[in-house]
This record gives C-alpha cells, sequence and structure tokens, in this order.
C-alpha cells in the first residue's frame, strides 16, 4: 500500500505553479512518472534541472522518482530539497518518513544547537535578502529619528533614543543577516547515496576510519575546507563525528 501512496504526492502544474518556463517537459515527464517509467522520468526531470531550473515539484518528483527504483539515498537527496520550498513542505515530510523507514541502519543523531537551530530557521523562513532590507528599514528609521530629535525640541528625549534604539536594531539585524548569509555559503547538506562508505581522518584513502557512512546518512559539508581537497568532502556527521568523505559517494546541495 505504502508504494501506491507515494502517487498522491505527485505535483502537477495545475496544483503548483513552477517558477520557469519548462511546463511541457515537466508535464512530460509527470506523465512518465504516473506511467511507472521511472528512469525515463528521472531523465526528462534531470535535464530541466541541469537547465538551472528549480522548484519544490521538480524536486518531490525526482525524490519519489528515485524512491520507486530503491535508490533511497538519492530519494532522500531530492525530498529534503523539496522540503525546503513551501508549496512541497508537507508531502515531502511525508515522503521523507517512508523513504527512512526504508533505510537497513540510521545514523545516531545528535540535537542541533540552539543557535544552528536560529540561524537555519533564519535562512529558510526569513531569508538573507529579507534580513538586510529590514537592517536598512531600520537604520533610516533610526537616521531619521535622530534628525527629527534635532528640531522637535520637545520630542528630543523621546526621538534620540528612539533613534538610538532602531540603529542598534539595525546594527544587530545586519549582523546576523551578514553571518547566516556566511553559513549559507560555507556549508551545505549531503547524502550518502552509495551502500556504504568509509568517512577517513584525512582526505585520503589509505587514512585513519573514523566511522562508516550508509546510504542515506545526511551531514553537514564545510564547502571551504573542501576546497583544499579536490575529490573530497568535509563533513559533520549527524552524531557529531568529523571527518573526510569520498566525494563520489555522495550528493551536496
Amino acid at each position: 500500500m505504502k508504494r501506491f501512496t507515494l502517487f498522491f504526492f505527485i505535483i502537477t502544474l495545475a496544483g503548483v505553479p513552477l517558477l520557469f518556463a519548462q511546463q511541457a517537459r515537466f508535464d512530460e515527464a509527470t506523465a512518465l512518472l504516473e506511467a511507472q517509467e521511472y528512469r525515463d522520468a528521472i531523465d526528462v526531470y534531470n535535464a530541466i534541472a541541469e537547465e538551472g531550473y528549480s522548484s519544490g515539484a521538480l524536486w518531490l518528483n525526482l525524490g519519489i522518482s528515485y524512491a520507486h527504483l530503491d535508490s533511497l539515498g538519492k530519494a532522500k537527496f531530492y525530498l529534503l530539497q523539496a522540503e525546503r520550498h513551501t508549496e512541497t513542505k508537507e508531502l515531502a515530510e511525508q515522503a521523507l518518513v517512508y523513504v527512512n523507514e526504508r533505510f537497513n541502519r540510521r545514523s545516531a543523531v545528535l540535537p542541533p544547537l540552539p543557535w544552528e537551530r536560529f540561524f537555519e530557521y533564519l535562512s529558510l523562513h526569513v531569508g538573507v535578502t529579507a534580513l538586510f532590507i529590514t537592517a536598512l528599514f531600520f537604520l533610516y528609521l533610526g537616521v531619521a529619528a535622530l534628525i527629527t530629535s534635532w528640531f522637535l525640541l520637545n520630542y528630543k528625549r523621546s526621538f534620540y533614543y528612539s533613534g538610538l534604539t532602531s540603529l542598534i536594531i539595525a546594527v544587530l539585524v545586519f549582523s546576523g543577516a551578514v553571518y547566516t548569509d556566511y553559513l549559507d555559503e560555507r556549508f551545505g547538506t549531503g547524502v550518502i547515496v552509495d551502500r556504504q562508505t568509509a568517512v577517513y581522518q584525512q582526505p585520503q584513502a589509505d587514512a585513519s576510519i573514523v566511522s562508516t557512512a550508509y546510504e542515506g546518512y545526511s551531514m553537514r559539508v564545510d564547502f571551504n575546507t573542501s576546497s583544499e581537497s579536490p575529490g573530497w568532502k568535509y563533513v559533520r556527521m549527524e552524531n557529531g563525528r568529523y571527518g573526510w568523505v569520498a566525494q563520489e559517494t555522495m550528493l551536496v546541495f
């Protein structure tokens, strides 16, 4: 029954507006998915994605296609991306529950630190652009209040402190926006797509093995550190361990 339940997760253009002008090809891929031609559907969806187009519906349907082919690591990879889009978040969460239940092994998971949850919330639900706009708003408001305090002497004290408060808020929001942008640029999410892979202490195959990661394990990828060693990704696993993983064993977004 669960396999058939996945068909209810298929998103069509009539229900969710895509953000790109690829309706004909998306419809073609969705028809292939509904006809259980999963590999052909994946080829079309990937062709759309390779052209730089992105939407929750695209990632969701790719995840569903791979789930039907039992490529659970790839299914999880695309469903995690679909989960980040408002229009497909709920359906992606349901599909992820189904996929996660099918993995033979699951990683121990340490709860994220409060500051990590906070900045992740800012990134996913507020956005860096909105933070910068908010900072500019309070900056202009603060400057306007300070200037007004020079002319309305009867209310000088009120406008002066209101202006200072607005400027302080502007600095805090701006700092939050800069740090959130830094985190977005430096870190990504990786999912193991091989059946299993070693996590090494150093970026070389003969280094000491820190742990073993299995298909579906998700981890945080440090792009800055990884750039120093082509072919390898420096990761923090969900159990808190750090190490190096061969790039070809995982997908990253």
